[in-house]
């Protein structure tokens, strides 16, 4: 054999070799694509039901899930209530004064927002909270000027307000109408999902929106049921943002009432005080002393009442017997003693009319005899 077919030899013996390796390299990605391809039926068959789930919907499924169909439906519904919504707006400017706000909608152009428009402000995104009612008082290209319709009912809160505002990182949505409440919007929500949705709406409210749509029970008011279903009360949420303010300012004429009553009332307290401060000087100054005096003319006076009592009625010792006669006592004795003496009197003044009599008689007889002798 030749040299050069032994380097023939060599050169197909290394080349096999190569090939070798290529196939058995081959055959390894063949392998692994195969286990890929296994490992890929679940996430392509979970992929199908999502999809499906999508298209179709499950309205069994807690919350029940809606279909393309059934979103579109409900867009197209929420869209047609809702009014015109301008999305993406800025704050660029607020009076701290007077709570202007100056807001540029981007788009569309132009924005067809109007003079004196009544408009509300959205927080975008979660939670996405509401910022008030305001009217447009004035438009410049894309900035719009906006008060509020009602004010803060204090300074703390109207400083709040104006903290919460210049706070406020994400954008803005105004809207042309409040939301309209809807029996379907809430329907289907366990009660952890309806709290979480819902933050801070009582717990009595709040089992309104879980039972809406559910069968009826013995307590429920007949009004409340619709074929044999409880349906919650729909809310007009701009009548109860009115209602809301008005209560505000009612409660806040009868603070402000409430506060001048308090004052009248301080004022008349200080005029009470004072007045008894100076009814109590008089007494003090004027009233007692005079008192001290009337007291000691009572007394002296009473101890001379006593002592011509005591003359009166005469004094007696502890045993009750009369030890010195009283003036009465005397006055009885001397009307006694003059009883006597006007009945000896009398007694005599009969005596000396019978005497005289007796003479008169005895001289008239013996004048008679003198005459007829």
């Amino acid at each position: 054999m030749s040299i050069w077919s032994r380097v023939l030899v060599g050169l197909i013996f290394l080349m096999s070799l190569v090939f070798l390796y290529f196939a058995a390299k081959t055959l390894a990605a063949h392998r692994n694509w195969q286990l890929a391809v296994q490992s890929y039926d679940l996430p392509l068959e979970k992929a199908e039901k999502d999809r499906t789930l999508l298209e179709e919907g499950d309205p069994n499924a807690t919350p029940p899930v809606p279909s393309i169909t059934d979103l579109e439906v409900k867009l197209h519904d929420l869209m047609t209530g809702r009014g015109k919504v301008w999305r993406g707006c800025g704050v660029k400017k607020i009076d701290e004064g007077t709570l202007e706000l100056t807001i540029e909608v981007p788009f569309p152009e132009p924005n067809q927002i109007q003079d004196k428009m009544v408009l509300y402000l959205f927080e975008e995104g979660e939670p996405g909270n509401f910022i008030g009612e305001y009217k447009v008082v004035g438009i410049a290209e894309k900035m719009v000027s906006l008060l509020p319709t009602t004010l803060p009912a204090t300074k703390k809160l109207r400083d709040q307000l104006v903290q919460r505002i210049k706070a406020t990182r994400p954008p803005w949505s105004i809207y042309e109408t409040l939301p309209t409440d809807r029996h379907d919007v809430f329907r289907g929500y366990n009660e952890a999902q309806l709290s979480q949705m819902m933050p801070g709406v009582p717990p009595d409210a709040l089992q309104e929106y879980l039972r809406d749509g559910s069968d009826k029970q013995p307590n429920d008011a007949p009004e409340r049921i619709v074929n044999g279903k409880y349906e919650r009360q729909l809310r007009d949420y701009v009548v109860y943002y009115h209602e809301y303010n008005r209560q505000i300012a009612s409660l806040r004429d009868q603070i402000a009432a409430a506060k001048t009553d308090e004052a009248i009332a301080k004022k008349l307290q200080a005029d009470a005080e004072k007045a008894v401060a100076s009814r109590a000087d008089l007494i003090d100054k004027t009233l007692k002393p005079e008192l001290a005096e009337v007291q000691g003319e009572l007394a002296v006076i009473t101890a001379h009442r006593d002592a011509l009592k005591d003359k009166l009625e005469g004094k007696k010792d502890e045993n009750g017997n009369v030890v010195e006669k009283g003036v009465n006592e005397q006055i009885a004795d001397t009307r006694t003693e003059n009883k006597r003496l006007l009945a000896r009197w009398t007694a005599l003044q009969l005596a000396a009319a019978k005497r005289l009599n007796e003479l008169i008689e005895r001289d008239t007889a013996g004048a008679t005899s003198y005459t007829g002798e």
